[in-house]
């Protein structure tokens, strides 16, 4: 049996048919259904034509049932290392490597681990700048937003007495998120693949990064662009969904006279603003560290509008507008 390489490539909307096959005309129950852009390894068989036998098991269609629509495409063994595209999509969690499957790009297809070193010895004739910029570690590649926000989770809302109350908790639910999240770590397993983490956070912060090259610190990308906040080459050093930047409790203000302090003595990463936001609000009274955190959030753009509540909105009334960009930075 000679197994080869399939790229899916639907060139449709909706998948058509595409699910795996026990098989002809049985589909299996299994939610890791093969997506556009994936490479499945198998072989075509004589007892089922027009179907591809993957080495899970189960059964791939190489077309639609009326031959119009072409599911599998064959592909050459060669990596493309310098494949810009595939560089920029979705969430690269690190491929669990252990025991005799160390160094293989896929635990569930040990004969594919030699495809790791073609792609190290590719991505060596690149320049350095090319090739640090290039992951090469194993990984589940993960193509879409959807494996990031639709996780299940639970999420509370906690309302405070005021605006110190509501600082305070910032601070502490800050110090507690890492050590609830090692305690209720329970995803080892990610598209039918033992990952190399078991907590989702990672996940959801890669599918939602949506940071230009320059705001990586990389070079290329699009020219400057004024609609775009820092005209998309201001340095971001995280996605948009990530660890808090800076601590917001100072201790009651009229208490102590701290309303023009900054305790810096735990603030010690990057925290890029947006110089005129801070300005505004110092000018309306707001304390330095307060309006170092709102700045802070409009470097970014807002990625939520919904129609209806754009013009239509009130700000003199309503915090719609606020809301749309504060809900899209964690």
């Amino acid at each position: 049996i000679t197994l080869q390489k399939w790229r899916v490539d639907v060139d449709c909307e909706g998948c058509l048919g595409l699910f795996y096959r026990s098989a002809p005309g049985v589909i299996v129950a299994d939610a890791d259904w093969p997506r556009n852009g994936d490479v499945v390894v198998g072989t075509e068989v004589s007892d089922m034509p027009g179907y591809v036998r993957l080495q899970n098991g189960y059964y791939l269609p190489i077309a639609s049932d009326d031959g119009k629509i072409t599911f599998l495409h064959e592909v050459s063994t060669t990596t493309h290392a310098n494949n810009k595209q595939n560089k920029a999509l979705g969430s690269e969690t690190p491929l669990f490597r252990g025991g005799s499957q160390r160094g293989s790009i896929d635990a569930t297809t040990t004969q594919l681990s030699d495809l790791k070193l073609e792609l190290e010895k590719a991505v060596s004739s690149l320049s350095n700048d090319e090739a640090q910029a290039f992951n090469v570690r194993p990984a589940i590649h993960m193509d879409a937003m959807a494996f990031g926000m639709g996780m299940c989770c639970l999420q509370i809302t906690f309302q405070a007495t005021d605006m110190d109350e509501s600082r305070f908790l910032f601070d502490q639910l800050a110090v507690m998120a890492p050590i609830m999240m090692a305690l209720t770590a329970s995803t080892p397993v990610l598209r039918g693949r033992i990952a190399d983490t078991d907590a989702r956070w990672g996940i959801i912060s890669e599918c939602v990064d949506d940071r230009r090259p320059a705001e990586r610190g990389r070079e290329g990308g699009p020219e400057p662009d004024p609609e775009v906040a820092g005209k998309g080459y201001r340095r971001l050093y995280k996605s948009r969904y990530d660890s808090i930047s800076t601590y917001l409790f100072q201790g009651k203000t009229e208490e102590n006279h701290m309303s023009n302090r900054i305790l810096n003595m735990y603030n010690d990463i990057p925290v890029p603003i947006d110089e005129d936001k801070y300005e505004q609000l110092r000018n309306a009274g707001i304390d330095p560290l307060l309006s170092q955190h709102i700045a802070h959030i409009f470097v970014r753009d807002p990625l939520v509008i919904f129609e209806g509540a754009v013009e239509e909105v009130d700000d003199e009334t309503q915090t719609e507008h606020f809301e749309s960009i504060q809900s899209t930075n964690w």
